[in-house]
């Protein structure tokens, strides 16, 4: 009988332990699933504040800019004299002539790349003559300095070089050191329009006064791909969701 009641005080004590252990499995699985949660929540809510004194979300100053639009040549010799005597001296197309790309850096600073196509029309004053006529090609590498990051005017200062393509001239190819101001205006928080004038100084032996010296001004659509934040066009299939409810249902 005593041989028996060890057997039966043995088993319950395994029994005991067994329990035990698995108990404390599923709550050691729990807790850490919920500590995965928070963590993501925390990720995903976190905020910083910038000098204006908005609250933006993290990664909102990660974005590229795609712009197609038309440009303006001023070649005409003097581009810095007689600056909107647009008719004899100014040089554009009635269709797309321009693509950019451009790729932020930090709030405050971005590269861009552009490519601008035009043509010259003998009627145009080239160079201080008339009568010309050709291509005109060039591409750039710019810097942003954008001074207004968190409004919906965005005006900046940029500056870079390039280098062009003209058959109106005895040295078809030269280079360019660039600088100029521009500015978008934002409709929504992923489309705009953008307006932009540079210099371009051609590298020669008379830098800065050389006769390769032009004047490009631009205006054209943007659009912004933006990491983190809102897009405003895409919209919740259902009113409850919203990003900043993610991670809080329990699992």
């Amino acid at each position: 009988m005593k041989i028996k009641l060890n057997i039966v005080f043995f088993t319950l004590l395994l029994s005991l332990l067994s329990v035990t252990a698995v108990f404390g499995q599923k709550t050691k699985h729990k807790t850490k699933s919920f500590a995965v949660t928070n963590k993501e929540k925390d990720n995903r809510g976190r905020t910083t504040r910038s000098k204006s004194g908005a609250i933006k979300r993290k990664g909102a100053d990660k974005f590229w800019i795609i712009g197609i639009g038309g440009n303006v040549v001023d070649d005409d010799g003097s581009p810095f004299k007689k600056l909107f005597n647009v008719l004899p001296r100014w040089n554009v197309r009635p269709y797309p002539t321009r693509l950019t790309v451009e790729r932020s850096l930090n709030q405050s600073f971005s590269v861009e790349g552009a490519f601008n196509f035009n043509t010259y029309k003998p009627v145009k004053i080239i160079n201080n003559e008339v009568g010309r006529a050709g291509i005109f090609l060039s591409m750039d590498v710019n810097m942003k300095n954008d001074l207004n990051s968190d409004g919906w005017i965005n005006p900046y200062v940029i500056y870079g070089v390039g280098g062009t393509f003209r058959t109106v001239r005895v040295l078809p190819i030269g280079g360019n050191l660039n600088i100029g101001f521009g500015f978008n205006i934002w409709f929504t928080r992923s489309f705009g329009i953008n307006f932009q004038s540079i210099a371009k100084f051609g590298v020669s032996t008379r830098f800065p006064r050389s006769s390769s010296n032009y004047l490009q001004h631009s205006t054209g659509l943007v659009f912004k791909i933006q990491k983190g934040g809102k897009n405003p066009f895409i919209k919740p299939r259902y009113k409850w969701i919203h990003r900043n409810n993610i991670g809080r249902e329990r699992t």
